[in-house]
């Protein structure tokens, strides 16, 4: 009488293959990366660049726009609501701008450093932008936002009546869309920054996590 030969049941459970994807991405994680010190300089000095250049546009477009307008709006506009709307604007914008030097400059190496792995001060700096931009709302929207939307409510109080409801509909409908277009791009902004983190860690030797789901090799 023949005997077929039975399935063996870790192979019908798909475990090999669970073992054979942990093997992979372990294999992949842990490969070394090709970060030499000229290119952690390169890297840190590309990344002070990018954040300085950003930085200066901001200072630019607060200080020689947004703090002057609303300036103006205040002596310009006679309805006390719509001045203290105009008010709080400009004392917003000086809070981003002493919050964007604070959590968002970028540190230089000081010179009595200069025996720090580069890696390691590459590594704070890309974490201290990865924490700023994840705390946007707090301290780049929050500051502006009590301003200018009783800035907006106090033009409309000032013109009611005058059929302007839909230009205002419209105004605030445009601002939610900017507020979800800046929380987008930073939040956009933190992954990327939280992936060269992860680079990072590889080459400093930081043990890899295997992807949820994946069993561990037994």
């Amino acid at each position: 009488m023949n005997h077929s030969p039975q399935p063996d049941a870790s192979s019908a459970s798909g475990e090999p293959w669970q073992q054979l994807w942990q093997q992979l991405w372990h294999a992949q994680a842990l490969s070394p990366l090709d970060l030499s010190a000229d290119e952690l300089r390169r890297r840190s000095s590309a990344l002070q660049s990018r954040v300085a250049r950003r930085n200066r546009v901001e200072y630019l477009a607060g200080g020689l726009f947004v703090i002057p307008v609303y300036a103006f709006y205040i002596w310009f506009f006679p309805f006390w609501l719509t001045k203290l709307g105009a008010l709080l604007v400009v004392l917003g914008t000086l809070v981003v701008l002493q919050q964007l030097r604070r959590r968002a400059s970028c540190r230089t190496l000081p010179p009595e450093a200069l025996g720090q792995d580069w890696a390691a001060f590459h590594r704070a700096e890309l974490l201290r932008q990865r924490d700023a931009v994840r705390s946007v709302w707090l301290w780049y929207i929050g500051p502006l936002v009590p301003g200018f939307w009783l800035f907006l409510w106090g033009r409309e109080t000032e013109l009611a009546g005058r059929g302007m409801e839909t230009v205002f509909t419209l105004t605030h409908a445009g601002a939610m869309l900017v507020l979800l277009l800046i929380l987008v791009a930073n939040w956009r902004a933190a992954r990327r920054y939280q992936r060269e983190i992860d680079v990072l860690d590889q080459q400093l030797g930081a043990a890899p996590t295997a992807p949820q789901g994946a069993a561990e090799p037994r």
